[in-house]
C-alpha cells in the first residue's frame, strides 16, 4: 500500500478550503493508499474517510524522531535543486496575535540549539548547497536569539550566503544590523543582483500587518509605528550601499480599520519604498479574538477592501522593482518622516 503524508495549514481560511480539497483529490486519484494527514487545518471532515488517519501536530512531532532538523542529503525539498537549504530553527508560537490561529494549534514552543545548526550547515555545506534560508514559525521566540544564530553562521561556517523566510521586525536589533556593516558579511558568495560578494540576503522580508497603530495594537502586535520607522531608519545606511530591499505582509479590512488607519498603513509602505507586498484579506478565523471583534464590529465592504488591496499592491510598481531585476546603480536613499 503507498503511503501519502500531507502536512496542512490554517492559517487563512484559504489555506484551510485547499488544505481540505488536496485531501479530498488525493484520496479520489489514489482509493487504495494511505493518507496521513496532520497540520492545523479542521479535519473533521476528512476523518471518516477510508485510510485517512489523522496526527494532531503534538502526536506528530511525537513521531518525527530528529526534530532538531538533522542534515541528510538523502532527504530533498523543494530548493534542493537550487543549491538552497531550508534550516529551521523555530517552531510554535504564543504571541496570540487576534487574528491568528497558530498559538492555538501549536502553542509549544521548539529551537534549534546554535551548535546543531552550525553542524547542519557545514554538512550541507559539504554536500554542495550554496545557500541558506533561515526560517521559523516566530523567530522572535528563536530562545538563542536571532542575531546570535546568524552570527554564529557567518563566523562558524563557509556557507556562501544566508537568506531568510521573513524576519519579524522585532529581531532586527543592533547587533543583526552591525552585522550587515561588519567584515563578516563580505565572502565568496557567486556574483548575482542580490549583491556582490555578500554572505547576507539583501532582499529582507519583514511583515509589519499594518502601519496604524489603533489596528496593530487591536491586532496585538508587539510594536508600533514608531519603532517601525526606527528600524528602516538603521536599515537605510546599507539600503545604496549594499542594494538591500525590502517586502512586508499587509492585511487589510481587519475589524475596526477605517480610511484613516489605511491610509497610515499606505504611507508607511509607501515611505519604505517595499519592492514586495503581500496583501491578504483579512479573514476571521475560528476562535480568535479578532473573529469576535469581526462579529461585534461594523463589517468592511468586500469592494472597499478590494480597493484598499489593489491600491496597496500598487506601491511596487511606484518604487523600485523586485530584487532579481534590479540593475546595477544605487538605490535612491530610504526616507522616513519621523
Amino acid at each position: 500500500m503507498d503511503h501519502i503524508f500531507i502536512n496542512t495549514c490554517s492559517i487563512t481560511k484559504k489555506a484551510d478550503i485547499e488544505s481540505i480539497g488536496l485531501i479530498r483529490r488525493l484520496h479520489k486519484k489514489y482509493p487504495n493508499a494511505h493518507i496521513i494527514v496532520s497540520g492545523c487545518a479542521n479535519l473533521k471532515d476528512v476523518s471518516t474517510l477510508n485510510h485517512v488517519t489523522i496526527l494532531d501536530n503534538q502526536q506528530k512531532e511525537t513521531h518525527l524522531e530528529n526534530l532538531n532538523c538533522a542534515y541528510t542529503h538523502q532527504i530533498l525539498d523543494k530548493f534542493s535543486h537550487t543549491n538552497r537549504f531550508l534550516l529551521k530553527v523555530q517552531s510554535g508560537c504564543t504571541a496570540f496575535c487576534t487574528y491568528c490561529t497558530v498559538p492555538y494549534k501549536r502553542p509549544y514552543l521548539w529551537s534549534l540549539p546554535i551548535d546543531t545548526a552550525v553542524d547542519t550547515v557545514n554538512k550541507a555545506v559539504s554536500d554542495g548547497y550554496k545557500e541558506v534560508i533561515i526560517t521559523g514559525v516566530n523567530l522572535n521566540q528563536y530562545t538563542p536569539g536571532f542575531s546570535n544564530i546568524v552570527e554564529a553562521l557567518l563566523t562558524k561556517t563557509k556557507i556562501p550566503l544566508i537568506s531568510f523566510g521573513s524576519i519579524p521586525v522585532n529581531c532586527i536589533d543592533n547587533q543583526f544590523i552591525s552585522l550587515y556593516s561588519g567584515s563578516l558579511v563580505k565572502g565568496n558568495s557567486p556574483t548575482s543582483s542580490r549583491g556582490e560578494g555578500l554572505r547576507l540576503s539583501s532582499f529582507l522580508h519583514i511583515p509589519l500587518q499594518s502601519g496604524s497603530d489603533k489596528i496593530l495594537k487591536l491586532m496585538h502586535r508587539s510594536y508600533n509605528t514608531q519603532e517601525i520607522k526606527q528600524v528602516f531608519l538603521k536599515l537605510q545606511s546599507f539600503k545604496a550601499q549594499k542594494q538591500l530591499t525590502f517586502g512586508t505582509d499587509i492585511i487589510v479590512g481587519f475589524p475596526g480599520e477605517t480610511e484613516t488607519d489605511f491610509q497610515q498603513t499606505y504611507d508607511l509602505c509607501q515611505n519604505i519604498g517595499f519592492t514586495k507586498i503581500h496583501v491578504f484579506k483579512y479573514s476571521p478565523r475560528p476562535g480568535t479574538t479578532a473573529r469576535q471583534l469581526f462579529l461585534e464590529s461594523q463589517k468592511i465592504s468586500k469592494d472597499i477592501v478590494k480597493l484598499r488591496s489593489q491600491k496597496l499592491r500598487q506601491i511596487t510598481f511606484q518604487t523600485t522593482p523586485p530584487f532579481h531585476q534590479i540593475p546595477d546603480t544605487e538605490n535612491s536613499p530610504l526616507v522616513l518622516e519621523i
